[in-house]
């Protein structure tokens, strides 16, 4: 059953020209004037809530996103006639990442709103895009040469990668203050399987109709995390 009038809350905040936090505020004293239910009201919270989760786990991504990878700061457009863009740079790594982060989070509603478990969601999303990356043979580019979670000799010329992708949850927990029993518990039995049902669906195959599904769900979110 549809419940609402089916407008997107990203389009109310457009056509308002109010931040998510100026929503908040003002839906809560709109909420108090009409004396809405406590279902609605309940909502609302679990929505804010949602949103409170996402800004500590925006500012906790970028650093260890660097840690990873290159500086995406340093991450600069190629300009001339004869060079074509490359096929990802670090930038694009870089939003994919938390595109598919917020894509997923907001999946599973009954973590969404629970720090410590989407915390350990955005390194399952870390181990995903480095495990390919990684598995690349022409894109060593893109990963930091001083990540303690490489291997011996990757910056050799005769440096061959594994068949199958590392897992590197662990050095990821170890070095940025997670769970390792929870984040792997979020791997298996959250993120593995929503992962394939994607590939299934064959959504994340089609780039552009990814993009185009998920942007206006978080265009927003990122303007008001920055």
């Amino acid at each position: 059953m549809m419940e609402g009038n089916g407008v997107s809350l990203t389009r109310i905040l457009r056509s308002s020209k109010l931040s998510l936090i100026q929503f908040f505020s003002k839906m809560k004293k709109w909420a108090d004037m009409v004396n809405l239910s406590l279902e609605f009201r309940e909502r609302v919270e679990q929505l804010e809530r949602n949103f409170e989760v996402s800004t500590v786990i925006f500012k906790k991504f970028e650093p260890i996103f660097l840690d990873m990878f290159q500086n995406l700061h340093e991450d600069q457009p190629r300009r001339g006639r004869k060079q074509r863009r490359l096929p990802c740079s670090v930038t694009d790594a870089f939003s994919f990442c938390w595109t598919l982060f917020v894509y997923t989070k907001g999946n599973f509603r009954m973590i969404g709103d629970d720090l410590v478990n989407s915390y350990h969601l955005l390194l399952c999303c870390l181990d995903l895009v480095f495990g390919n990356a990684f598995l690349c043979p022409h894109r060593k580019d893109l990963l930091n040469p001083a990540f303690e979670g490489l291997p011996d000799g990757f910056s050799s010329t005769n440096f061959k990668p594994p068949e199958q992708p590392p897992c590197i949850i662990k050095k990821l927990c170890d070095l940025h203050d997670g769970l390792v029993v929870e984040a792997k518990g979020i791997k298996e039995h959250y993120w593995k399987p929503y992962i394939k049902r994607l590939f299934e669906r064959k959504v994340s195959k089609d780039r552009n109709k990814q993009i185009k599904i998920i942007t206006e769900r978080v265009e927003s979110d990122r303007k008001c995390l920055k």
